[in-house]
């Protein structure tokens, strides 16, 4: 009787998998078919207890935190708040690579209906990667920024039951901020527009627009900007990046901010947001706020000479926010 030989991983897989064995905390988790690069964080008083062979104490409810990075980000993104929030909070804390982005892998081909590429997909990984992990039993405490909060938030207006919060920093909410206009997205999926982001990216990524001043962030030229650029050499990024462009739909958010403004919110800004200007995040955050229940927990801050990437420019006063809050709210 003859056997079948195993299933050989991809060429990208092994490639991808090479590429991030340089980062010792990293790992990899097949989710939906995708492999999937993540990093865990938990607290040290729980590392301590696992080196001494004992169990971590069982908290049923306390929140699993997790951060999204925003487009042409990766998880890199959240260096700084990772071990931090986790050892402030006593939570674990996950950040990942969204599907395109950093060193997840990025399918070539797709069953029909199943698109990875598409914003409703981006939505419904995030149930498949906290259940992937074991945390289904577990709410979930969003921090996401940018295009990583419009997932948050839609993925709280459809699991309303499964979110503990939402900590969103410069979110990307209405639909003409989470991505370029149709015109756009339709050059951007074709053959030609992929041509231009391959002739463009690696240049200009990352964007300084995005920051109110990047030579403020510490190792910016050695070490940052390198970190946001190795993702763009690895196999399949552009033709992933094209995808997303060719199957872009906004998320529905704000006509159904209702559903939100029944959670916890806290919502950061930058006073120099040059993607989405601040008082639009104002505008925003008050159209939430007007249809709140009389005892919601909402939040608003800004934060001064910040841009669009708070975590980046911002990382402590980001930090102490996102702590006080959660403490306000309980965890």
């Amino acid at each position: 009787m003859s056997q079948s030989l195993p299933k050989l991983p991809s060429i990208q897989r092994v490639f991808l998998e090479s590429i991030a064995s340089s980062d010792p905390e990293g790992r990899f988790i097949e989710v939906n078919g995708i492999q999937t690069f993540y990093k865990l964080s938990i607290p040290q008083k729980h590392q301590q207890l696992l080196q001494q062979q004992q169990l971590i104490p069982n908290e049923p409810n306390k929140p699993v935190i997790l951060l999204l990075h925003h487009i042409l980000g990766n998880q890199y993104t959240w260096r700084l708040l990772m071990q931090p929030l986790a050892d402030a909070t006593g939570c674990h804390v996950i950040a990942y690579d969204r599907p395109t982005f950093g060193f997840t892998e990025r399918p070539t081909h797709w069953e029909e209906g199943k698109n990875p590429y598409t914003q409703e997909a981006s939505v419904e990984f995030v149930h498949q990667l906290i259940s992937a992990l074991g945390y289904e039993e577990k709410k979930i405490s969003f921090v996401g920024v940018s295009a990583g909060g419009s997932i948050s938030c839609r993925f709280a207006i459809k699991y309303p039951n499964l979110v503990h919060s939402l900590c969103l920093l410069a979110p990307s909410l209405k639909p003409e901020d989470q991505g370029p206009p149709p015109i756009g997205r339709h050059i951007l999926g074709s053959a030609p527009g992929r041509l231009f982001l391959k002739a463009a990216l690696y240049r200009y990524i990352p964007l300084t627009t995005l920051y109110h001043d990047c030579n403020s962030i510490p190792d910016w030229e050695t070490v940052v900007k390198p970190n946001y650029r190795i993702p763009l050499t690895l196999p399949n990024f552009y033709e992933s990046l094209s995808w997303l462009m060719k199957y872009f739909v906004p998320l529905e958010i704000l006509p159904l901010k209702s559903y939100l403004a029944r959670l916890p919110i806290l919502y950061l800004s930058g006073d120099d947001d040059k993607y989405t200007h601040v008082d639009n995040h104002i505008e925003i955050y008050e159209e939430i706020r007007s249809v709140a229940p009389p005892d919601a927990k909402l939040e608003f801050k800004i934060l001064n000479n910040c841009g669009h990437l708070p975590q980046d420019e911002s990382p402590e006063e980001v930090f102490n926010s996102i702590v006080a809050f959660l403490n306000r709210v309980g965890i």
